[in-house]
């Protein structure tokens, strides 16, 4: 038996993060093409790879067969595994809907990098730049070796 890459994606992901307590299941957030596009990014041949090795034992027909599936790829595969549920869980807790839900239990979460998010406006460099200039560069053609004879670093780890 065969099975689709999309068909195996969305199986072992909802395996994965069923959903529950105001949490939806993985394939409602929309999530999957986004997942592929990452796991083709990391290796071209992955989602190809999972179907395989979800086929190897026939094509699940429910959700139990599916949590099976996934208990069998961890198993028999658990680097495959592990890709997988990293990309997955990354992907999931990004996704608006899985937000909401956080928020919701009450939790002040904050979806964008750093502590407090990116600035909303874009960088000006009359606003933003630096007061004074100061420093310098040197092109890469134009870098040198150093002598570090003279001060006994020429031995350092």
């Amino acid at each position: 038996m065969t099975i689709g890459e999309d068909e195996a994606l969305a199986g072992l992901m909802d395996a994965l993060l069923p959903g529950g307590a105001g949490f939806p299941r993985a394939s409602a957030t929309g999530m999957a093409g986004l997942l592929a596009a990452r796991l083709r990014q990391a290796d071209g041949g992955f989602p190809a790879r999972l179907a395989a090795a979800v086929a190897a034992e026939g094509v699940p027909a429910d959700g139990a067969a599916w949590h099976k599936a996934a208990a069998r790829l961890e198993a028999s595969e658990p680097a495959l595994f592990d890709e997988l549920r990293k990309y997955a869980y990354l992907t999931y807790y990004e996704q608006p809907d899985v937000i909401a839900a956080i928020r919701a239990l009450g939790f002040i979460y904050n979806d964008s990098p750093l502590p407090a998010g990116y600035p909303d406006e874009p960088f000006d460099p009359a606003r933003d730049g630096p007061c004074r200039a100061r420093g310098r560069w040197i092109a890469t053609d134009e870098v040198r070796r150093v002598d570090l004879g003279s001060t006994g670093l020429e031995k350092m780890p």
